[in-house]
């Protein structure tokens, strides 16, 4: 068998919680060399020409793979915490056994841990109050690699992500289904950002820990387009063709909410993240789900 070209940039990445964000990041690093961590061993994308090392790895119960401590290596951590409690017990076992000294850290956290803001418009310098385990959790993984950073001077950026969506992520069967949807004057707030548009933002940064200029601290990440909730079901379901989706008090929605989508309905806050397109002079490809939709066949889905 042929080994694949080897790469022109021989720095490392490391992908934990390798998935769809982590697939779409890999197909931008191409030339890159890979190390991408899953429950089970990511296989090669079909076009990639460096170095690929796909580990299966348990995260609650296994500790960091040397492969992640190669020199220089670049980690970029977008594994979950665990389901319950209040820390994040698989960054505790990843940070452990050693000290790590990679090129420089991406942690994808999400805007939970500012809990629920009554729809008021929040940026980075407000104070991080989670509402829900979840958040807590996820704040816990973020003070956790501040520390280690901050101890070993290494770069870290914290990345306080909203709803992820793409064609293939979006509410169709809840819509199909006739879930209903809280009424306009009860609707909290939705703020999103494409999958493309978070790989787009993921590699931006690791371009800049390449060129030894990386972008460090915590930044918001949305399309700074947030709408009522009800009004992006309504949206899906015109683009789609579906009928629209039933009304209700909010109460009544959230009692037949999954526990989850209990915890998203009952947070509203408008996000501002302009912070990182200025950092990365950068602006989303998709600004707007109606930009988005456009891209979304309705025969396909």
């Amino acid at each position: 068998m042929t080994s694949p070209p080897a790469a022109t940039n021989h720095r490392p990445i490391v992908l934990t919680g390798y998935g769809d964000i982590a697939g779409r990041l890999a197909q931008r690093l191409a030339d890159r060399d890979i190390v991408a961590i899953a429950r089970h061993a990511p296989k090669r994308p079909a076009e990639h020409r460096g170095h690929w090392h796909g580990l299966a790895l348990d995260l609650d119960h296994q500790a960091r793979p040397i492969e992640a401590d190669a020199p220089g290596a670049i980690w970029v951590y977008l594994a979950p915490p665990v389901r319950e409690g209040q820390t994040d017990q698989r960054v505790k076992r990843w940070l452990s056994g050693g000290t790590p000294a990679p090129a420089g850290i991406v942690y994808l956290s999400t805007t939970g841990v500012y809990g629920d803001r009554h729809g008021d418009w929040i940026d980075e310098s407000a104070k991080a109050i989670p509402s829900h385990d979840r958040g807590r959790r996820r704040l816990d993984a973020e003070r956790q690699f501040h520390t280690m950073a901050t101890d070993s001077g290494i770069p870290l950026t914290v990345l306080r992500v909203t709803g992820i969506y793409s064609c293939d992520r979006l509410p169709l069967e809840k819509i199909r289904h006739g879930a209903p949807v809280p009424i306009s004057t009860e609707a909290p707030w939705s703020n999103r950002i494409h999958a493309e548009d978070l790989a787009d933002i993921l590699y931006r940064l690791i371009e800049r820990i390449e060129a030894q200029r990386p972008i460090t601290g915590t930044f918001n990440v949305s399309d700074n387009q947030p709408s009522p909730v009800s009004l992006v079901y309504r949206q899906i379901a015109a683009h789609f063709g579906l009928p629209q989706p039933p009304e209700a008090p909010l109460a009544t929605v959230l009692a037949q909410a999954s526990p989850m989508a209990r915890e998203f309905l009952s947070e509203s806050r408008r996000i501002d993240a302009s912070a990182i397109q200025k950092a990365l002079e950068w602006q989303p490809r998709y600004p707007t789900l109606a930009a988005a939709l456009i891209d979304c066949s309705p025969s396909e889905y």
